[in-house]
């Protein structure tokens, strides 16, 4: 073989190399802090979901007049757990949280629910997964009703009353 054939194969596969390593770097930095979703970023709803919202928003303003007490894990590792609100809980991974959750997506802290008023507050904590509320991610603080889900990590939590 020709040096400048040897040379181009050695170049190709320096190359091939380093693509590799940055397309691994790149999946080890989204597995560690997330995807970015854009606070404005709004899909468009499905048309079924179109015909149910009235029904959905009914139930929810329903549910906005009864004060909940309850928090109720209804699917993870912790199922079936249930906790008294009080004026604050706190939700994540550490010793200082009220509320600790046993999953691997749940941040050190991750949320915190407070009393606002006659009802309830979710907010964010910069978690790295990110709190969803209904299957949408929480931007700011936002109210917390029975007839609502809230996803942290892989365990759903509600609320009742």
């Amino acid at each position: 073989m020709s040096e400048l054939l040897v040379f181009a194969l050695k170049f190709a596969f320096l190359a091939l190399l380093w693509v590799f390593i940055l397309f691994t770097g790149a999946v080890i930095r989204s597995d560690l802090f997330g995807r970015r979703v854009p606070a404005n970023a709004v899909e468009a709803p499905h048309p079924a979901q179109q015909a149910a919202e009235p029904r959905t928003k009914r139930r929810a303003r329903a549910a906005a007049q009864v004060v909940p007490t309850t928090l109720r894990i209804t699917r993870g590792k912790q199922a079936g757990l249930t906790m008294a609100l009080g004026d604050q809980l706190k939700i994540g991974r550490s010793a200082d949280c009220q509320l600790i959750l046993d999953d691997d997506y749940v941040s050190t802290r991750h949320a915190r629910i407070y009393r606002s008023g006659q009802g309830y507050v979710v907010e964010d904590l910069g978690s790295t997964n990110g709190t969803y509320l209904n299957n949408e991610r929480l931007s700011g603080p936002t109210r917390f009703t029975p007839a609502d889900t809230l996803r942290i990590g892989r365990t759903l939590l509600t609320v009742e009353a």
